[in-house]
Parts: structure tokens; sequence; C-alpha cells
């Protein structure tokens, strides 16, 4: 049975485990990787700018990146689809799980402990609460 499974990913180091897995699993079912790449709300992306945290840029920029960022990691005969929406991750994951009906969900880990956790909240954690859909988290590699 072939499998949709969604993947948000932010292109950091440690995402391409989750992304991996998902592919492996596709692969083996013939599904679709739905892939979801989460940017900040035009209003989050100006007050990073004012703080001088990130360079300002276009949602076309992101998409355009996004995309050959994409095309540099999956094996060509994948399925797939990328999806670019604004949001918190959290709540832009959960919504585009209702959206899409995904099969499953594979997320990636990180490592945060103590008050990193505590500050920064687990948008792993969030989505595994809330999900709708069976949730996979994939840790970091080593």
């Amino acid at each position: 049975m072939p499998y949709r499974v969604l993947v948000p990913i932010d292109f950091k180091p440690g995402g391409e485990q989750a992304l991996a897995w998902a592919v492996a699993l596709v692969e083996q079912t013939g599904g679709t990787v739905e892939v979801l790449h989460v940017v900040p709300t035009a209003h989050q992306l100006d007050a990073l700018f004012r703080s001088g945290l990130t360079p300002r840029r276009t949602v076309r920029d992101i998409r355009r990146r996004a995309a050959e960022d994409l095309a540099r990691q999956l094996p060509a005969p994948v399925r797939h689809r990328l999806h670019i929406v604004e949001g918190e991750p959290a709540a832009a994951i959960l919504a585009a799980a209702q959206r899409l009906k995904p099969d499953l969900i594979v997320l990636s880990t990180r490592r945060h402990t103590g008050l990193a956790r505590l500050f920064l909240g687990s948008v792993a954690e969030k989505v595994l609460q809330a999900a709708s859909v069976p949730v996979v988290t994939v840790p970091p590699s080593r």
C-alpha cells in the first residue's frame, strides 16, 4: 500500500535523517513524500530583521532555495511535493496534517535539554501530543 508521508524540514543539519527515513519508506511502498517547510510570518520576519538575527528574504526566495535544496537531497524517482507555509512550526505542521491527510508524520528532533527545552518548547512534543496520525521521531545522528 502506498504511503503518504509528511516530513517537516528546516534544511538545517539533523533534518536530513528524517527525510532519508521517509524516502526509504516511500521507495518501498511507492508512496509520496509531502515535504513541509515552515517559514516565519511577515511580522516575525520583520522582527527578526530589525533584531539583526536573519537576512530579510521573500517567500519566493525561500521557495526557490528550498526547492533547490530538496532536489539535491531526494533521489530522482521519489515522488514528492514541496509545501511552504508561514506560521509557528508545530501549529503549521498540525494544520498541514489536517489538510494533506498523510498516513504518517516523520519529524527530526533536536536534543534540547534543561532550560533550553523549557524556554524553546519542543515542536516534536507538541506534534506528538496533538497529531491525529502516527508520528515517528528521528533523532540526529551522533
